[in-house]
């Protein structure tokens, strides 16, 4: 243990090795994200609390979406409302893997904001556990590292998915290109067709599914399609049209784009839903409704962004933008500090989050939720302000998780 209390420049160039090779860190980048060598735990007792919370954020969603879908519930505010009506009856299966991120505040998870469709950081984040795994052997003995991509490979399993198209960005970080790179390695051998945005325009119905370059492809996952930003930009008719293809044929979607309408970043309605909540989701109001001088506690969003964009935390930026109709103020969270030692050689108490993915399926005509279960964790730091988001200069905290001593040797993180 004495490696990940000390700062060594040889020991950080190791643990950056080991990255490298694994996809977490990658040197083509301008600005390469750093690397925490102090990782977080996750105990078995705080897993259990965490995947029950989870699980209950993920039933009130889900149910939300299909009540806006079926007309139960007006939605008109919600970013990309407009997509309920483009589904004309839900598929007898939602799956996929959300993502909920949250804040500590006195040991107990404040929940930020939830991701339902192109989850970032899917793998090479626990890429960056199992490399200090690499470097510190001897903790594969007590924690282990999950890669939601495993959880993938298994709800897609269930369907009899053979082949996956998996929609990306043209334009892409080095990063989000490792990613879904390592997302087709652990997949196997389920095949996988990676299709550009530039090439939207060839996907055609199939007999089951879609035809990409005249491959069949019964499922797809989409890491663009995934917000206003690409059905606002120059590619917004090509996009939306690609999507009405996608929905109007029987392809089997990991992460429905239904469940867009549960990316909202005012998150009111869970408490409303789920009484048990309250103490988890901030509390949230109209930008417009608050007085102008607005207090320290609050942190302003805007409902249709994403990626550390539309996040205000300075009282002059809050004043610029709450104007702007999807401005909401959220209740500022005071998250407990975590000491990171990182490979760049920064160190000090750092503003941390801690993302779960939650793995799920849930069957529409019984309105149950059949599997939920963490399939990982994605942990970002921040030396320098409020944001965590990577995209606003945040580092990744590597997530070790408690080994449940009754496993066996055959468990052991390096094969996971």
């Amino acid at each position: 243990m004495a490696f990940l209390g000390r700062s060594r420049a040889e020991d950080r160039e190791r643990l950056l090795a080991a990255a490298e090779r694994r996809g977490a860190y990658d040197r083509r980048d301008p600005e390469p994200c750093d690397i925490s060598i102090l990782p977080r735990v996750i105990g078995r007792s705080q897993a259990a609390d965490l995947a029950d919370v989870s699980r209950r954020i993920v039933l009130a969603s889900i149910e939300r979406s299909l009540d806006i879908q079926a007309g139960r519930e007006q939605a008109e505010d919600i970013p990309l409302a407009w997509i309920a009506g483009l589904v004309e009856r839900p598929p007898a299966t939602l799956l996929g893997n959300v993502r909920l991120d949250f804040l500590l505040e006195d040991g107990r998870p404040r929940l930020l904001e939830t991701g339902w469709v192109n989850l970032s950081g899917v793998d090479y984040a626990p890429q960056a556990a199992l490399a200090l795994l690499d470097c510190q052997p001897a903790l594969a003995e007590q924690f282990r590292v999950e890669r939601p991509a495993e959880r993938m490979r298994e709800r897609l399993g269930e369907q009899g998915i053979r082949r996956l198209a998996i929609l990306v960005k043209d334009d892409h970080t080095v990063y989000a290109a490792n990613d879904f790179a390592l997302i087709r390695e652990v997949l196997r051998p389920i095949d996988t067709v990676i299709v550009s945005e530039r090439d939207f325009a060839g996907i055609s119905g199939g007999r089951r599914g879609i035809v990409v370059d005249d491959l069949a492809c019964d499922g797809v996952y989409l890491r663009s399609l995934d917000g206003p930003a690409a059905f606002s930009g120059p590619r917004a008719a090509t996009n939306r049209q690609t999507l009405e293809r996608l929905l109007a044929s029987d392809v089997v979607f990991h992460d429905h784009p239904l469940m867009l309408l549960a990316e909202d970043k005012d998150l009111g309605w869970l408490a409303e839903r789920d009484p048990s909540l309250a103490a988890v989701v901030p509390r949230t109001i109209p930008a417009k409704t608050f007085p102008e001088a607005t207090p320290a506690g609050w942190v302003l969003k805007l409902r249709d962004r994403h990626s550390g964009e539309g996040v205000f935390l300075d009282p002059a930026e809050i004043a610029a933008h709450r104007a702007d109709a999807a401005a909401v103020l959220q209740e500022r969270i005071t998250a407990d500090p975590f000491p990171v030692l990182t490979v760049h050689g920064r160190e000090g108490d750092a503003v941390t989050d801690l993302a779960v993915h939650l793995s799920y399926r849930y069957d529409v005509a019984r309105r149950r939720l059949e599997v939920a279960e963490i399939a990982g964790y994605f942990s970002r730091f921040s030396l320098a302000g409020g944001k965590v988001n990577l995209c606003a200069g945040g580092g990744i905290v590597p997530v070790l998780s408690e080994q449940d001593r009754r496993m066996e040797t055959a468990d052991a993180p390096a094969d996971t």
